[in-house]
């Protein structure tokens, strides 16, 4: 990365409250995006957003390489949703009945378009859509992190690759 990102990290380090400025304007936009697809609406996207800016100014001290700044504010802001969408998280199990994968061709679609369409899905199918196609983590992972099985996972994801498909069908 540039320099001056060293010395943007540096002066959050120490508090300046111009860096933390610099900071937060250059990737604003990214962690915008992430909390976009994670929630329904904007204002929960940037109530998450600057959450997870707080938790980045909180413990940019154990940020060891300026350079991966980005990644290590992306991965900030996608734990904070998670930890978002785990809170909103109805008690209630699947079903045992597992429909079959259902393939999701989004070509032709605009960007604006996904976003707008993933947040329409449950939030438990949003976070599982994005965790497994979006960040593309395992499932095994996922599940662990979700504390669930690999087979509601699975039947979350299904059942939102087919919402999606139906909704992106809608606006054709």
């Amino acid at each position: 990365m540039e320099p001056d990102l060293t010395q943007i990290v540096e002066g959050c380090r120490r508090g300046d409250p111009r860096s933390q400025r610099a900071l937060y304007d250059a990737l604003a936009p990214m962690a915008l995006g992430v909390c976009m697809r994670y929630t329904r609406d904007r204002h929960t996207a940037q109530d998450l957003m600057q959450d997870g800016f707080i938790k980045v100014f909180e413990n940019i001290s154990r940020l060891r390489k300026p350079e991966s700044l980005g990644a290590w504010v992306y991965q900030v802001m996608v734990n904070r949703c998670i930890n978002h969408c785990k809170q909103q998280r109805p008690t209630a199990s699947l079903d045992d009945n597992v429909p079959p994968p259902v393939s999701l061709p989004l070509d032709p679609f605009a960007d604006q378009e996904i976003v707008l369409a993933l947040q329409q899905l449950p939030p438990q199918q949003r976070l599982v859509f994005n965790l497994i196609e979006v960040e593309d983590r395992p499932y095994d992972e996922v599940a662990a992190t979700l504390r669930c099985s690999e087979v509601n996972l699975r039947a979350l994801l299904s059942r939102a690759k087919a919402r999606l498909r139906d909704i992106l069908n809608e606006t054709k």
